[in-house]
């Protein structure tokens, strides 16, 4: 029953799919990316005016985070020997990006080891996207246990953070092409997210 967030990354992996067409061109090499929310000093350019970025306010998930607009949901219930176990998902693609925030409610009868939880879903995004992990480290974030962590494909970096919030695991990812560099958005994206008390 771990890991449910990771095994319905089919709408990100479209959308990755999508962008690496736009966005690869003939006898252009990849360039090394930075691991999580890092970047090479000095830092060329000011962060961009957040203007036109909009709040995204979820009730049912207890979390707003700033998109640079309202996203696209997605939302599936599926029984299994745990009990049922409902996904919520959101996704916005920019010019540059991917932004997905997703969240689960497992049965209340199920019993997990939130650790583990967290170290699954890192686990089985990065098989889902045949990725290559590039850092992994545990955190916490507003009190709340957290795994943040970074991974490769050949075309695309993904810097994400799994959140244990309660009994809900969250999953929060930027996708970026190698060929673009959208540090700053990606950088405002994770450090606007707030949860609210629950």
């Amino acid at each position: 029953m771990l890991s449910r967030l990771a095994t319905l990354l089919i709408v990100l992996v479209g959308c990755v799919a999508a962008m690496a067409q736009e966005h690869t061109r003939p006898g252009v090499v990849p360039t090394p990316r930075p691991t999580p929310f890092s970047r090479p000093t000095p830092v060329p350019t000011p962060a961009p005016d957040p203007q036109g970025w909009v709040t995204f306010n979820s009730e049912p998930g207890q979390f707003s985070v700033l998109m640079p607009e309202i996203p696209t949901d997605k939302e599936e219930t599926v029984n299994s020997e745990h009990g049922p176990y409902t996904t919520h998902m959101f996704t916005v693609r920019s010019t540059k990006s991917v932004f997905f925030i997703a969240w689960v409610d497992y049965d209340p009868a199920f019993k997990f080891d939130p650790t583990l939880e967290l170290e699954a879903n890192r686990d089985n995004f990065v098989k889902g996207i045949q990725g290559t992990l590039l850092s992994s480290q545990n955190i916490r974030f507003d009190g709340y246990q957290t795994l943040e962590f970074a991974v490769e494909t050949p075309s695309h970096v993904f810097r994400s953070r799994v959140y244990m919030v309660g009994r809900r695991p969250y999953l929060l990812v930027a996708g970026t092409p190698k060929t673009a560099d959208d540090y700053f958005n990606v950088k405002r994206f994770f450090d606007s997210l707030k949860f609210k008390s629950r």
